[in-house]
């Protein structure tokens, strides 16, 4: 999958992005990433550091006492977009996070995701949207 993407610096405001190293068709696995879940108590504990930031929200019904996630990929670094290129799966049972194109990316494109998990949901963010 490293073949596929790369890791650039933006700007300040947006920081790094990933984008394609090649032409991506639609339907492509480009990240799989690795779970450590986050137990509701110590969660409490990382909302006032940079950590906070980097959490998902893992609503496994099996674990009701880990309702978080950081994921360890290069993940962290899709941005937010209300017309993203990827789409995002959890599976719970294996604690990892796929990560898929939605359309054909050209080379050198951003990859990005809707943060609110759904594709078209346009809910407003915690920040502000370029």
């Amino acid at each position: 999958m490293d073949t596929l993407l790369e890791i650039k610096y933006i700007s300040p405001k947006k920081g790094k992005g990933i984008f394609a190293k090649k032409v991506i068709k639609k339907g492509t696995l480009v990240e799989k990433a690795h779970i450590i879940l986050i137990s509701n108590k110590e969660y409490e504990k990382i909302q006032d550091t940079i950590l906070y930031q980097y959490v998902f929200e893992w609503d496994d019904p099996n674990k009701p006492d880990f309702l978080n996630a950081i994921a360890l990929s290069q993940c962290q670094f899709f941005n937010h977009s209300y017309k993203p290129n990827l789409k995002y799966v959890y599976d719970y049972e294996n604690q990892i996070i796929e990560y898929r194109t939605i359309r054909h990316v050209s080379n050198g494109e951003e990859l990005t995701v809707n943060y609110n998990g759904h594709v078209r949901d346009k809910s407003p963010m915690w920040f502000e949207v370029e």
